[in-house]
């Protein structure tokens, strides 16, 4: 936990008490800040018990007297209620990173922050540099969207390297974000629901390098229109341009990302061979393009993390014979831009709130058929496969899990477990 005593005598919003909002909360209780806490989830409020007499509506906060408002990185914050509250009284926003950054360099010592940020790949560059520095024997933490919240790991020294995965909401948020290496990896349509255009989009995850200064270093992968365009951004930090890899094989998805990964160590002093012997022995991800089980004419890929439609061609073009589930909440993006003409496509099984949409733009030739659930789509298309000889069952939704699940793992788990299921009546 860190000490906050400049939040003494302040009032403070904490909308959302999952695992970010209560390491939140856990800091600035060693304040004497006035704090409200509100979950719309009603089982999260019930086990918040340790801070119940704190949770009150946040209808019935004091808007017009709070200093500061932490919403979860889910908020919409260009809903009525909140942009005409924050609009009104200048409440100022702020987030778990803002709190780290703060402390950073003050209530401990400022160490190395790698912060991470793109569309698509996040989580595997993030988790893959980590390995290779923990096998370096670096003291190395994960976290952010990955690993636990910022503010929940235990403070370092000046050697500490710090490896954060970062969205746009929470950039968003982030005032004082000022990463030592900042990464853009990608940026393809994704949250539009959220952001009024690809174009704010781009700008707000461009904000990652605006605090930084001549010593740290702004490293983007020149990969797509939208990165291009922040790569001709000037910087006051170095900038490093660089193309994704090319050695794509169905394995590896993950290893786009290796000449970004590469440069990072590099600035980091790790040796190549260290380097080497880490590429090849990353395990990949759970659910992303994870290999749950196989027999000599089936297998299954669970790709429940490819939320987007790029993640989605991307899995596409790594796989053939595919009988595809797809569909969810489509968070306003472009589904057409999913390659439903792609070659490697042989049938389509579609779920969630999207699913008319996407049959609709589907080529008939592929076959296309709404489910109700996901175990019923898997079984559908298992029984396709088989009757065509064997082919690759994918999951690789293309849109986000919550309409119909808790999140990406849940749904992937169900996958996974209804997939064994399947192989084992057929063995």
């Amino acid at each position: 936990m860190l000490d906050f005593k400049k939040y003494d005598s302040k009032k403070i919003g904490i909308l959302g008490l999952g695992m970010t909002g209560q390491s939140i909360f856990n800091s600035l209780s060693q304040s004497k800040a006035e704090i409200f806490l509100w979950d719309d989830n009603v089982s999260i409020r019930e086990k918040s018990l340790y801070c119940h007499e704190k949770i009150k509506n946040i209808n019935d906060w004091p808007w017009e007297r709070l200093d500061y408002f932490f919403p979860s990185p889910g908020v919409d914050l260009k809903k009525i209620f909140y942009s005409e509250k924050l609009k009104k009284y200048k409440t100022k926003l702020m987030s778990d990173i803002s709190l780290f950054e703060e402390a950073r360099g003050s209530v401990f010592p400022s160490g190395t922050l790698i912060a991470i940020t793109g569309t698509n790949g996040k989580s595997s560059t993030a988790i893959m540099l980590y390995e290779i520095l923990k096998s370096e024997g670096r003291d190395v933490r994960l976290g952010g969207n990955i690993g636990i919240p910022i503010l929940s790991l235990e403070p370092g020294t000046n050697q500490t390297i710090y490896i954060v995965e970062i969205s746009s909401f929470q950039i968003e948020l982030t005032e004082n974000i000022k990463p030592e290496i900042a990464v853009l990896l990608n940026i393809s349509e994704d949250h539009l629901d959220r952001h009024s255009s690809i174009e704010e989009y781009r700008d707000i995850k461009s904000r990652i390098f605006k605090n930084q200064n001549i010593d740290n270093f702004s490293i983007i992968s020149n990969e797509d229109e939208q990165t291009n365009f922040v790569s001709k951004m000037n910087f006051v930090s170095k900038k490093i341009i660089l193309k994704k890899s090319k050695n794509l094989d169905d394995k590896n998805y993950y290893f786009k990302n290796l000449n970004i990964i590469r440069r990072i160590l590099k600035i980091l002093n790790v040796p190549d061979i260290s380097v080497e012997r880490g590429i090849k022995n990353f395990k990949g991800l759970s659910h992303r393009m994870e290999l749950v089980c196989q027999n000599d004419k089936i297998k299954f890929i669970n790709d429940s993390k490819a939320t987007n439609a790029s993640a989605t061609n991307m899995a596409f073009s790594l796989n053939k014979k595919i009988f595809w589930i797809g569909g969810g909440d489509s968070k306003g993006n472009d589904l057409s831009k999913i390659n439903l003409l792609s070659k490697n496509l042989d049938g389509v099984f579609l779920i969630g709130s999207s699913a008319q949409k996407i049959f609709n733009l589907t080529p008939k030739s592929k076959k296309p058929i709404i489910f109700k659930n996901l175990i019923s789509a898997t079984k559908a298309a298992y029984k396709e496969a088989i009757k065509s000889g064997g082919g690759c069952i994918l999951l690789s939704p293309g849109c986000s899990s919550h309409d119909q699940f808790i999140s990406y793992e849940e749904r992937g788990e169900i996958f996974s477990k209804t997939a064994l299921s399947l192989i084992g009546l057929e063995g």
